[in-house]
């Protein structure tokens, strides 16, 4: 970065803030310039809002000699602005947006004022694709990768934080969990015709509002932290990240978040300034409904074509002899040998879990010059109990250079064809197994075998397989997905919360899009907990009882100037009002003056009795396709 322009000035208290504009073109010196600077957050009326975005409004004397035209730019990111307090804290880091700009034809000074983003604004209108290339995101991710990408896009190589005390059974509670629970990216290309990518503000709040997160600006690099976990500790310790995901050399740190505030009569400082501080009451919500919909994965193979990276790597499959395999040299598809005894030489490297009832369609095209030639397969699924092999079924059409053909799940050992050729050689054959319902839940492995000619035992040619397709297909019970809903049961608030729509959520199966995986990227998420208590339950139902928690009961909310500087991520103990911790939902830091304008909400969670949750009824029911509002009962 280039240093383009910087000011800097001392307000009321001796403190020195310094205001840098960069652009990384600019060639020579740079140029001091007069102005001054207000720090702004986003507001809104949750406390729980996921994405908190911020900015600076920087004034700028402008005159005919620098009106700061140079400032306008199509792109958004390419001015991006640094504000430094008292020499070393660093409160923003953003872009410069050029829309306020003005140039006086009358007057030799004027004053400009320009908005600037922290990014997070920009993510609404930038797709989840990747930074660099714009091509669509592929397998499977982890909820960090999510977030690092998302991130990436506002261009701001900034460190990342996370702080998120809900792990899933089995998970090391000394880890992170968005480094160890994973998402499919397919999830995030919406289920229309155009198939558009799904912004990635949608993805971002997709990835930590099902943990009851937020993310916002802290020092100039991102924090991801539950304020839920704030209500009785203003203390957090955060997994420490570069902007690219990577886990610094000092992996936590730990941040008290803790701030006083009072009369100056009483010797605070910060302290409450233009009389003009009250304090009001928020209702509290009576019912809460999410809607999980699940979503059905249309291919469970990304790399369906078989392209490799080199002899000994074909994404999304694992060699298991490359003895028998050979490559042409475009990469796209793979030639396995005939041999006269079959030998394993493949296997899809992620089996595919499924629970009682549910199927799949496997298909695949091949080629080859003998006529009659087949590669072998052998599909098992593995349940608690019992092994099943797939075995071919009744025959449902086929002729020329294409059959399609039903396949059943058996425990006498078996396999599967896919066929190179019939009576015609060097044609591309089309090949489609329609599973039945599995038996039991369980894990189904594909491995492949060498080729084979049934006529002979040929040892001198191969089958060029050219794609191999796996379509996952639901229980046929009508059943898009799941509504959680919550209610308070002890005298609870007429106001309702509106349907939370949600991307991502626990389901045992592989054929749902939305399924949350563990970190080997293989197990489906059932049951999480907090740290610290011994309950286990749904992801959404924590979601969900965490929101009720933080608003079971009316909420005060403090407004009023406060002379002296306070941070946005805070948590705020006022003077005079016991046992009660607010966090900021409206802000405005003007730094000259010296001035912090708030708007401070209390914060809950009361997380005890955390075996039963008392005072929350909770319903869990399925969704056919018509999610209504939740009323109240009682």
């Amino acid at each position: 970065m280039a240093l383009k322009y910087w000011f800097e000035f001392t307000d009321v208290k001796a403190i020195v803030h310094k205001v840098e504009i960069f652009n990384d073109d600019f060639v020579g010196d740079s140029t001091q310039i007069y102005g001054s600077c207000a720090l702004t957050k986003a507001g809104t009326k949750d406390t729980l809002e996921s994405i908190r975005g911020g900015g600076l409004q920087i004034d700028l004397e402008a005159t005919t000699l620098i009106s700061f035209n140079d400032l306008y730019s199509e792109n958004e990111r390419e001015y991006s602005v640094k504000y430094t307090r008292n020499g070393t804290d660093l409160l923003f880091y953003g872009w410069v947006s050029p829309e306020g700009l003005i140039e006086s034809f009358v007057d030799d000074t004027w004053i400009i004022s320009l908005d600037c983003t922290d990014g997070l604004g920009f993510l609404t209108n930038l797709s989840y694709v990747e930074n660099a290339t714009g091509l669509q995101f592929v397998g499977k991710q982890s909820g960090l990768e999510i977030i690092t990408n998302c991130l990436k896009r506002t261009n701001l190589q900034q460190n990342i934080y996370s702080s998120i005390d809900i792990y899933y059974t089995g998970m090391n509670t000394t880890e992170n969990v968005l480094a160890n629970t994973y998402f499919n990216s397919n999830r995030f290309v919406k289920d229309d015709n155009a198939e558009t990518y799904m912004n990635c503000d949608e993805v971002l709040r997709s990835v930590i509002e099902i943990f009851g997160a937020c993310i916002t600006q802290y020092k100039g690099d991102w924090y991801i932290y539950k304020p839920n976990e704030l209500f009785d500790n203003s203390e957090l310790t955060f997994f420490a990240y570069n902007y690219a995901g990577v886990a610094l050399a000092t992996p936590t740190v730990t941040i008290d978040f803790a701030q006083g505030l009072g009369s100056q009569i009483n010797n605070f400082y910060p302290h409450h300034v233009n009389k003009n501080q009250q304090l009001t009451i928020d209702s509290a919500i009576g019912a809460y409904r999410i809607n999980y919909n699940y979503g059905l994965i249309k291919s469970y193979l990304a790399n369906n074509k078989l392209t490799s990276v080199s002899d000994t790597d074909i994404p999304d499959f694992t060699i298991l002899d490359s003895s028998y395999l050979s490559f042409p040299l475009d990469r796209q598809g793979v030639y396995i040998d005939l041999k006269p005894t079959l030998h394993d030489v493949l296997k899809v490297t992620d089996d595919l879990s499924l629970t009682t009832g549910d199927s799949f369609t496997m298909s695949s095209r091949a080629s080859c010059s003998f006529t009659q030639t087949f590669i072998f397969m052998t599909v098992t699924l593995t349940t608690s109990t019992t092994t099943y092999y797939l075995t071919p079924g009744e025959f449902i059409e086929g002729g020329g250079n294409s059959f399609i053909r039903t396949a059943e799940w058996t425990q006498t050992v078996s396999d599967i064809t896919l066929q190179g050729s019939a009576n015609i050689t060097n044609v591309s054959f089309y090949t489609e197994w329609r599973a039945d319902g599995v038996p039991e839940s369980g894990t189904i492995e594909f491995k492949f075998k060498t080729a084979r000619n049934p006529a002979f035992n040929s040892d001198t040619n191969s089958v060029f397989l050219t794609e191999f397709n796996i379509n996952p297909l639901a229980n046929d019970t009508g059943i898009k997905g799941e509504n959680h809903t919550f209610q308070i049961t002890d005298k609870p608030s007429s106001k309702i919360k509106d349907v939370k729509k949600v991307f991502n959520g626990d389901n045992p199966s592989d054929i749902y899009i939305g399924t949350i995986y563990k970190s080997d990227e293989v197990t489906p998420t059932d049951q999480w907990k907090r740290l610290g208590y011994g309950r286990q339950v749904p992801i959404i139902r924590i979601m969900g009882e965490e929101r009720m928690k933080m608003y079971g009961k009316p909420l005060r909310v403090f407004s009023g100037d406060v002379y002296g500087y306070i941070d946005y991520l805070s948590v705020i103990a006022i003077d005079g009002i016991i046992n009660t911790l607010f966090m900021p939902i409206e802000y405005e830091y003007n730094a000259q003056t010296n001035i912090t304008k708030l708007k401070l909400k209390q914060i809950l969670n009361n997380l005890l009795p955390d075996s039963t949750y008392l005072g929350i009824g909770y319903e869990l029911t399925f969704d056919y396709g018509n999610v209504v509002e939740p009323t109240i009962v009682g």
